[in-house]
């Protein structure tokens, strides 16, 4: 059956305020998906995004976004996980950004990850090396408030997560990044923190993210340090990328310490060809240490 998604915006008028703007964007895949856990496939997914923005009278922006992630093949017999729909809500003006909902923590806002680009099955970032540094999020509800303030070329960002028991301390992080060009170089630099306490175990996680760009190269490389009540456990990751006219290439390897002893080791890569007018041509591999490997191909289509 032929899908079509159209992206419209409408601007709607309130009496005594200003003109509030909805609008519609989408993105869709096609193509096979395979790898050593599960059976060669074909694959689908359709994510669909409303964003809703307003301005008062005075200058407040406000807004609120809402993501139907994954709307097909999701959860089917092959082991593809089924997608989650988000939302969050914002208001920001000259004392900076508040946003609450679905939306990370203050580690993850402020770390890079070292995947790059896209692959219809994110297998270069779901291999067992791979952490995207939200996993420090969600630990109660997943209702995440965070304040972020920037100036200039530094920014700073507080999150809290309530347990809505009242059993457990709230879920505190702290982030600081900053991003500069020095003569065509460009420098991005993260730091965050996250302290929180569950099941009557505590939680202390720091980490770190530099990135460096140039004339088509990007180098990333991520580092997390977290200890609990059973020890120590740490992720260490680098990647790298290339761009060159309509085509992209990235590759990355990381490794996970894990608190029992032994690491969780894998690495991943990732092509795109930019076909234009929305439409890239991806190919994406992943492979764990000692684990399964995973493949995808096909058509990135963005609405």
């Amino acid at each position: 059956m032929k899908k079509v998604l159209f992206a419209t915006t409408a601007l709607v008028a309130f009496s005594g305020a200003a003109a509030a703007e909805v609008s519609l964007s989408g993105y869709a895949e096609m193509g096979v998906a395979g790898g050593d856990s599960i059976e060669t496939q074909l694959w689908n997914d359709i994510d669909v995004t409303f964003s809703l923005s307003g301005t008062t009278d005075n200058g407040l922006e406000f807004g609120a976004t809402i993501d139907l992630d994954e709307v097909t093949n999701a959860g089917d017999d092959n082991g593809i996980p089924a997608g989650a729909n988000d939302a969050s809500v914002f208001i920001k003006g000259a004392f900076g950004n508040l946003t609450m909902g679905d939306t990370d923590g203050a580690l993850d806002w402020a770390l890079t990850e070292v995947a790059m680009l896209t692959a219809i099955a994110d297998d270069h970032s779901t291999h067992g090396g791979y952490n995207g540094n939200g996993n420090f999020d969600g630990v109660f509800d997943g209702q995440i408030a965070r304040y972020d303030y920037s100036f200039g070329d530094f920014a700073v960002a507080a999150s809290v997560e309530l347990d809505d028991s009242g059993v457990n301390d709230p879920n505190f992080g702290l982030g600081a990044k900053y991003s500069g060009d020095f003569g065509g170089v460009g420098l991005g630099v993260g730091v965050g923190v996250h302290m929180f306490e569950t099941g009557g175990m505590s939680y202390d996680t720091a980490g770190i993210s530099v990135k460096v760009s140039a004339s088509g190269f990007d180098a990333v490389v991520n580092y997390v340090d977290w200890d609990d009540y059973l020890g120590n456990e740490s992720y260490a990751s680098i990647g790298l990328g290339y761009t060159t006219g309509a085509i992209s290439v990235t590759a990355n390897y990381g490794v996970i310490e894990l608190t029992a002893g032994g690491e969780s080791e894998g690495w991943g890569a990732a092509a795109n060809y930019d076909l234009g007018g929305g439409a890239v041509l991806m190919v994406g591999y992943g492979d764990t240490d000692g684990g399964a490997s995973t493949w995808s191909a096909g058509l990135g289509l963005s609405f």
